[in-house]
């Protein structure tokens, strides 16, 4: 395998629901790998993807869902210091930016908990991490479901969470993320739709994404946008982003 200067390299993508972000992300790692690196998308998760006919209604689905998130969160207060950093974090982040939903808000506080730790721990240290739902989407998604579109609120809220080494920022047209979320939606089971928001919702990230992009980009952060659209466009946007790495963290 490929080194990378003897440390883990971490990819953090963003972008408006529907955009692709987990596609990219898995077609960037199949990418990397082909290439010698090692490379992995932590935390991945696609909705729309779970139907089974064995459960139709996703029921368990649901149950395993809600099991796995609540063994999770009692792992992480059986060990308060181990997680003092992410408690901290999180806690500073829904000061902030408090989802007006509560079951949102209990949702995003377990993910951020879940996020920091997996974003922390060591990994094999030529290993590049990627990220489909990181920091910054986080950040976009909390602006969105709490309903504060204030720049400075935004801005204190991205200084609060750690740096990754490449952000790549996802589009595509309007109608074709609108396409994209009514198929996905036709695609899940019933259960599944009580954990997503809907496409109206999701639709509203638009903004949000904009203001948070050109907030990073004022801060003089390094963002790689590529278009989704099609598959041209997402091979292409693949292509460079991989030489962005390769120039920047060169294989010894």
């Amino acid at each position: 395998m490929r080194a990378i200067g003897g440390r883990k390299v971490i990819i953090e993508l963003f972008g408006p629901a529907g955009s692709g972000k987990t596609t990219f992300a898995h077609a960037l790692q199949r990418h990397l790998q082909v290439q010698g690196y090692i490379a992995k998308v932590m935390l991945s998760y696609e909705p729309g993807v779970h139907h089974s006919p064995l459960d139709p209604g996703g029921f368990w689905y649901a149950l395993n869902r809600v099991a796995t998130s609540t063994i999770r969160t009692a792992a992480f207060a059986c060990r308060p210091i181990d997680n003092a950093k992410g408690f901290r974090l999180t806690a500073k982040l829904i000061r902030i930016l408090a989802p007006r939903n509560p079951i949102w808000l209990i949702r995003f506080s377990q993910y951020l908990m879940t996020l920091s730790h997996v974003w922390h721990q060591p990994y094999d240290a030529r290993q590049i991490v990627i990220f489909d739902q990181g920091f910054i989407q986080l950040v976009s998604s909390l602006g969105q479901f709490s309903g504060v579109s204030d720049a400075e609120k935004l801005r204190s809220a991205l200084a609060l969470i750690p740096p990754s080494h490449l952000v790549v920022a996802t589009n595509a047209a309007e109608p074709l993320l609108s396409k994209r979320l009514s198929d996905r939606l036709l695609k899940q089971s019933y259960m599944e739709r009580l954990f997503e928001a809907d496409c109206s919702a999701n639709l509203q990230s638009i903004a949000i994404i904009e203001q948070v992009k050109s907030i990073l980009l004022g801060s003089g952060r390094l963002i790689l946008s590529v278009d989704t659209s099609d598959e041209g466009g997402l091979q292409e946007g693949v292509a460079r982003v991989a030489r962005e790495i390769a120039a920047a963290w060169p294989a010894s």
